[in-house]
């Protein structure tokens, strides 16, 4: 978070004179009942302390009427820094008349005073200031008061109070310290913050009950009452017909804001046309008459006999002087306001009776909240805490005043983005069509890679196929080579086998010129065996090479088709990659049915193995019907008369 001051708060925030910080319902938006809690609040460290008083707004409410000096004197307050959540560039602080605020020295106390904001609305970014501030001020003094914490966000408030351990919790409601207290919370009754403030308003506004009628209207977003607008015309009619509708209402405006969004007395009377049933009003703008300088109005009588009200502190200050007055709810937040109040039932029933609510239990237990309040503030450490920042760029956000830009300008910008939008709308259109386009050249692809795929898947088999038949044929020659072998083998034995004998013969029988001349014969005709079995030698030698060739060649083409078996194979594992892919996408999915169309009007079959046609389509759809088997079997005969053969 970033901070910045005007220059005059700057040199009382760098001082050595101890602070208070105040943060509360007060971000500078003119709340009448969020004024009046910063005011009395201020107004109570005022009396009972010598710190200097640091008040703490939103960036975004600063008005373009009201500069920030114009503010802390009508605050009655030492100092005033604006909270914003990104920097502010160096052309827009020029203007504001702003610096970022670096340091804040001798911080005493940290004050969370009250009001409606912790709930899921409000709560988060109320609470992400105090704690950003906290985590810098670990000496510092910690007090939380008059605080209405909505059921639903009462453990988050919880939790900051366990980590941040204030001295003192304050709620303004009962149901609120039910819900803090379910939680662990050691929390106390201290009643509103604005009390004070409301008490002492008959120097301003002597408020009497007699004839007429007072009447406060709110119509924002938050009251829920937009949509019971309906509702609030008919209870006005009831008012006009109380007290006449003749007669001049006190018309309170509790809002001091240029917001559109912000849909007070005035506003809402607007928007009600000729349903608001009075001619004329007396109109008081109460934030007005409460920050004004004292003396710059004459005090004003303002008197009826009862009161309407869409404000919890109207209502409350209406009560405090004895008029009966009955508190809008239309959402859960008012709800627990008006239980807070004393205000039951409907419309109809208070008219009836306009019960009066007494606050004495109320302002009894807020005196004693009081005084342990000034007893904290009275033992705050003076201790030296200090708050430092990283001084943030000069770039930043553009800065606009609060209610700026109007409606008008927005509505500009809307429809200006409402065109770029409409633009890139077409643009993607556009992508969306040349996407479309090149899914169906990708399908056309895929198909093709299919086909292709197929015919690789068909040509890897026949290369199998034609491997094992040379595998078989490389088996075969191996076995007729080991026969050749054995047989060359017999025959060399069997040719020494027929050499011995002759010899024994020629050394048994014959004489030596005998010996001679038959061996002469015998060498003779061992010599035609010979060259007889070298020539069947020499024909087994080469067809022993010719059968090696044909091995070699065999194995090499074996090798040659496993090669291709791996490359088809890697092949088809990348293709079914790519198919998975492809298939899986939400393109392919997204346009299935368009393929399935498209595949029956090119080819009649509904799939791309051409097995289901439209007999079979709805074939499939029947078997899945809750039919009786007797129709299934009438459907089926007369299906299968249109079946295409």
């Amino acid at each position: 978070m970033f901070f910045y001051a005007d220059l005059e708060s700057i040199d009382v925030l760098r001082s050595g004179r101890s602070k208070a910080l105040l943060l509360g319902s007060d971000f500078g938006y003119g709340n009448f009942g969020d004024v009046l809690q910063h005011v009395g609040t201020v107004s109570r460290l005022r009396e009972t302390s010598v710190f200097d008083l640091v008040s703490i707004f939103a960036l975004e409410a600063i008005s373009r009427f009201v500069t920030a000096d114009a503010l802390r004197q009508i605050y009655k307050i030492n100092a005033l820094m604006f909270v914003a959540s990104e920097p502010l560039n160096s052309e827009d602080r020029a203007r504001l008349g702003l610096q970022q605020v670096l340091v804040v020295n001798n911080v005493a106390i940290l004050h969370l005073y009250g009001g409606g904001f912790l709930n899921e609305m409000w709560g988060d970014f109320s609470l992400d200031v105090a704690e950003r501030l906290l985590q810098k001020l670990p000496n510092a003094t910690y007090v939380i008061s008059g605080q209405q914490v909505a059921a639903g966000y009462s453990s988050r408030v919880a939790e900051h109070i366990a980590t941040y351990k204030p001295l003192l919790v304050g709620v303004r409601d009962r149901d609120s310290l039910r819900n803090v207290k379910e939680h662990g919370v050691a929390a106390e009754f201290s009643f509103d913050d604005a009390v004070e403030q409301l008490l002492s308003l008959p120097r301003l506004f002597q408020v009497r009950r007699g004839a007429g009628v007072f009447v406060h209207l709110n119509s924002s977003g938050y009251t829920g009452n937009d949509a019971a607008l309906l509702e609030m015309t008919r209870h006005l009619s009831l008012v006009a017909q109380r007290v006449g509708s003749s007669h001049s209402p006190v018309l309170f405006q509790a809002f001091q804001d240029g917001r559109e969004e912000v849909i007070d007395s005035l506003e809402t009377v607007k928007r009600l046309e000729r349903a608001f049933p009075f001619a004329s009003v007396q109109t008081t703008l109460l934030v007005e008459a409460i920050l004004a300088s004292p003396g710059k109005w004459p005090e004003v009588v303002l008197q009826g006999e009862f009161g309407y009200s869409c404000s919890y502190h109207v209502t409350m200050w209406l009560q405090l002087n004895g008029i009966p007055c009955w508190l809008r709810g239309s959402n859960s937040y008012y709800d627990q306001k008006r239980r807070s109040l004393g205000v039951e039932g409907d419309f109809e029933s208070f008219l009836e009776a306009l019960p009066r609510v007494d606050h004495g239990a109320n302002l009894e237990a807020r005196g004693h909240w009081l005084a342990k309040l000034d007893a904290v503030v009275e033992g705050a450490d003076r201790a030296r805490s200090s708050l430092e920042w990283e001084a943030a760029s000069a770039e930043g956000r553009a800065f606009h005043f609060k209610g700026e830009p109007r409606f008008e300008a927005r509505l500009g910008d809307c429809w200006r983005k409402v065109g770029q939008l409409l633009e890139e709308k077409e643009s993607l259109r556009n992508d969306h069509a040349s996407l479309f386009a090149e899914m169906q050249a990708k399908d056309k692809q895929l198909e093709e890679r299919e086909s292709i795929f197929d015919q690789k898947c068909v040509a890897l088999q026949a290369a199998e196929r034609e491997r094992d038949e040379l595998s078989l044929q490389l088996h075969s020659a191996s076995e007729r080579c080991e026969s050749l072998v054995s047989q060359l083998e017999e025959v060399n034995a069997a040719a020494a086998e027929v050499t011995a004998r002759y010899q024994r013969l020629f050394d048994d029988s014959l004489s030596a010129a005998e010996r001679v001349s038959s061996l002469s014969v015998v060498q003779e005709y061992v010599r035609d065996r010979l060259v007889d079995i070298e020539e069947r030698l020499l024909a087994c030698n080469e067809r022993l090479t010719e059968v090696g060739f044909d091995a070699r060649r065999y194995r090499m083409q074996a090798e040659a088709e496993h090669d291709a078996r791996v490359y088809h194979a890697a092949r088809e594992h990348a293709a079914s990659s790519l198919l998975r892919e492809i298939t899986a996408s939400r393109s392919w999915r997204w346009t299935l049915p368009l393929r399935v169309v498209s595949r029956f009007a090119r080819s009649g079959r509904f799939d791309a193995a051409g097995n289901v046609g439209l007999f079979e389509a709805v074939r499939q759809i029947g078997v899945r019907m809750p039919i009786t088997q007797p129709m299934r079997s009438r459907l089926g005969r007369w299906l299968r008369r249109l079946r295409r053969h």
